[in-house]
């Protein structure tokens, strides 16, 4: 049985979501750069928000966490948006509530709003550059700490090299075969902390370091995974 306290933090994580997710559908498809944030004193703009591939996986964790979180009550969700799902969950709250595992589906749900958190609002002068292999926790380094090549993790205080962190994050795209010009590519790469620039990307396929996937009008497209593979060889 969950306290008070936790069942007012789940269905405050659970409302998060719900506010949010539609924005985060605006940055993974590349639709919004900045947001505007509602306070007591109006509405404000605040900082640019960089479109990065984190926001495609995170919209892809909650989806398969919220047809968990249906499936466990009962809730049919086929033909139902993630939204929707969200808030018949929130009408059933205590039957998750009262479940055995409803420690691990309380944590879940506190991840996901904590990333999606960090994704809407993120840290200033920080790039977001992966998971921590240990807990899933959200890694994001300041310049000082991508010159150093180490991360400490916030949650676990694991300490991992930058590169085998962004070396994961970009198998996952991969698995994808995320593609895209030279200039997008080099947009996605950068609040990555993988600063790789468009002309690079360029002469590695004139030079034919990296082979063309396709054409986008008179552009070539390049996988992703491509463009990485070339700069980590670049770089030794």
């Amino acid at each position: 049985m969950a306290s008070t306290t936790t069942a007012k933090r789940f269905h405050h994580d659970l409302r998060s979501l719900a506010d949010g997710y539609g924005v985060l559908c605006l940055i993974a498809e590349r639709k919004a750069s900045v947001m505007a944030r509602h306070s007591g004193h109006g509405t404000r703009s605040v900082a640019p928000i960089p479109l990065n591939l984190g926001a495609w996986q995170l919209r892809q964790d909650i989806d398969r966490l919220v047809e968990s979180l249906a499936a466990a009550i009962g809730l049919r969700y086929r033909h139902m948006d993630t939204v929707s799902l969200l808030k018949g969950i929130m009408r059933y709250e205590p039957r998750l509530l009262n479940r055995p595992d409803m420690p691990a589906i309380v944590e879940l749900t506190r991840q996901a709003a904590i990333r999606l958190d960090r994704t809407l609002n993120p840290p200033p002068e920080t790039k977001m550059i992966g998971w921590c292999p240990a807990c899933g926790f959200e890694l994001r380094c300041d310049e000082l700490e991508l010159k150093s090549g180490y991360k400490a993790c916030d949650r676990c205080s694991g300490e991992y090299r930058i590169k085998d962190i962004q070396r994961a994050s970009m198998l996952r795209l991969a698995v994808g075969e995320s593609r895209g010009t030279a200039a997008e590519i080099s947009r996605l790469l950068q609040p990555w902390g993988i600063d790789i620039k468009s002309n690079t990307i360029s002469h590695w396929g004139a030079r034919g370091l990296i082979q063309p996937v396709g054409m986008d009008g008179e552009r070539p497209v390049f996988l992703v995974w491509d463009v990485w593979q070339a700069h980590v060889r670049k770089d030794g």
